[in-house]
């Protein structure tokens, strides 16, 4: 038996990718007939419209595209946009973000170049260029572009949650414990920075854990992985119906919230020793991911405690037929062939 736990990735925005567009060549009736759902988008169409040559108007089109995923027309109207005015900074930036969407780190790396040739000190595309060395493991480049941007910039809040990210994965947890704080001071409605040192202080059973992970709820009251977070620290602290509640306020956002079924499920066998319910928790897991090995084998447990032998051998023989050679699944088998 085990609770159900995942590494919680210390992860970032790769970009803040911003609008959209549609072809130049389109009439504004087409645009109308075609965008009239989206009063942003077809107000930016507009603007392209009533001047071919606002490239400003481009590139906010792109950055809605790329919010939407659309990379090929953001690519469009960037290329469009750069094709008007060559020398804006901005225009490059927008462009590194089409190709790292796109999956091309050393395109976006030249984008980023000519908008800090255009502009040395756009912390836009200093603080991108950043992130890229760190997606590339490259963390001596990383540092100092993010102590170039510090330098033009000291209340920067992202910049110290990016070094933090670089720091953590060179395994400097206090380096990237201190980033974190830095962070939030400059910005305390900075959910990632609040969510992520509250998962650092977590892995250290530190109770302030608990202040910033509802710091960040407090911020999104929708985030899952907050709740979820939350709850684990609750319950591998021994804080069961803190646990329970949390686990619950999952639910309720994501009923199908499988890691929260799961965990209320271990609590009750392990520790509430209510089986009959411990199983159902299980079950409702199973029904959502059926190759989920564990959840066969505790729900096998549980009827196991439960007194119910048929139904226990069944789910120790699926659990082994989910994962090949489950040891503990095994050792059940023998277990209850012995009572024979």
């Amino acid at each position: 038996m085990k609770r159900y736990s995942y590494l919680i990735v210390l992860g970032f925005l790769i970009g803040l990718f911003a609008c959209n567009t549609t072809s130049e060549k389109q009439n504004t009736s087409d645009i109308a007939d075609t965008l009239a759902p989206n009063a942003a988008l077809y107000s930016l169409n507009q603007k392209i419209e009533a001047d071919k040559n606002n490239d400003a108007a481009f590139i906010e089109c792109a950055e809605y595209y790329l919010l939407a995923n659309n990379v090929d027309s953001a690519l469009r109207d960037i290329l469009i946009a750069i094709d008007i005015d060559k020398n804006n900074s901005r225009h490059y930036v927008a462009l590194s973000d089409a190709y790292l969407a796109m999956g091309n780190p050393d395109k976006c790396h030249e984008a980023l170049e000519k908008a800090v040739q255009i502009d040395p000190e756009n912390k836009d595309a200093i603080l991108k260029q950043a992130r890229l060395y760190l997606i590339m493991r490259d963390y001596e480049r990383c540092y100092k572009r993010l102590d170039d941007l510090i330098a033009i910039d000291r209340i920067n809040p992202r910049a110290y949650y990016v070094g933090s990210i670089a720091l953590l994965e060179e395994a400097d947890t206090a380096g990237a414990i201190k980033n974190l704080r830095i962070a939030i001071d400059q910005d305390p409605e900075f959910f990632d920075a609040q969510f992520q040192l509250g998962v650092l202080l977590s892995a250290q059973k530190d109770p302030l854990a608990i202040n910033y992970l509802q710091n960040a709820l407090t911020i999104n009251p929708q985030a899952i992985q907050a709740y979820y977070q939350l709850g684990l620290f609750f319950q591998e602290n021994n804080r069961l119906k803190s646990a329970v509640q949390t686990y619950q306020s999952i639910l309720d956002i994501e009923p199908a919230y499988y890691p929260a079924l799961y965990n209320l499920g271990y609590i009750n066998l392990v520790y509430q020793k209510d089986f009959a319910a411990a199983a159902d928790y299980f079950t409702q897991v199973i029904n959502l991911v059926p190759d989920f090995a564990e959840a066969w084998y505790n729900r096998a447990y549980s009827y196991e405690l439960m007194g119910k032998i048929n139904l226990a051998r069944k789910d120790y023989q699926q659990t082994l037929v989910v994962k090949n050679n489950y040891p503990k699944a095994i050792e059940a088998l023998n277990r209850l062939d012995g009572r024979q």
